[in-house]
């Protein structure tokens, strides 16, 4: 009895052990093939879930990959965020095309307060807050936006003695002025769209979306 439960519990080691190398195998590949596509990528790492392993080997395509940058210099751009990639459906052929493909960059919370171009510009949960008025008494509360591949802050309101004034009750050449301000450029992947945009403590964070991408298209617009 002993014996025939050693025999599986071994078997199962070694094949998880098989398993982790083909993993790492994989994945060593795909962080090669980013920095091909990616050159101005820093810190790739890629990984694959253990169970797809089988189904990836027998089939013409890889179910779903898990991509992660450190660091990548946008094209045209001062922006330097991580990007968080979770690709699916990726055809082995060639050209490679990837059936859907999801991207989060966070520009760091750094560089936001820097580029913003506000004094004492400080991340407050999800809003960007400057000091306003004479001697900074208000404090003016921004908001992300993203448009016509624009990234902007919009004012939301002012707080002045613990009194919020929405922004629809103040001029419009302030909140004018607040675009312009902190307007900068940042285009998508040809073939994607940007879906969501959000502030926090980490940074700025835009998500984007794709289907039928190619690779290369990646790093030649983005």
């Amino acid at each position: 009895m002993k014996k025939s439960r050693v025999i599986p519990i071994a078997l199962v080691a070694v094949l998880a052990t098989g398993a982790i190398t083909v993993e790492k195998t994989i994945s060593s590949r795909i962080t090669t093939r980013v920095y091909e596509v990616m050159p101005r990528a820093t810190d790739v790492t890629a990984s694959i879930p253990l169970l797809d392993i089988p189904g990836n080997i027998a089939s013409d395509s890889i179910k779903s990959i898990r991509i992660n940058v450190g660091e990548y210099a946008l094209k045209d751009s001062t922006f330097k965020p991580s990007l968080a990639i979770n690709a699916q459906d990726i055809s082995k052929a060639n050209p490679n095309v990837i059936g859907s493909l999801d991207v989060t960059a966070i520009i760091p919370a750094s560089t936001i307060t820097q580029l913003a171009d506000f004094n004492d510009a400080q991340i407050v949960g999800n809003t960007l807050q400057v000091s306003v008025g004479s001697g900074g008494l208000g404090t003016a509360i921004l908001v992300p936006k993203y448009s016509g591949n624009q990234i902007y802050f919009e004012l939301q309101g002012v707080s002045l003695f613990g009194n919020e004034i929405p922004a629809d009750s103040l001029p419009a050449e302030i909140k004018d002025q607040i675009k312009s301000k902190s307007v900068r450029t940042l285009s998508a992947p040809k073939g994607m769209s940007v879906k969501s945009i959000s502030l926090s403590n980490k940074g700025l964070a835009l998500t984007m979306h794709g289907k039928n991408i190619q690779p290369t298209r990646i790093g030649s617009t983005f």
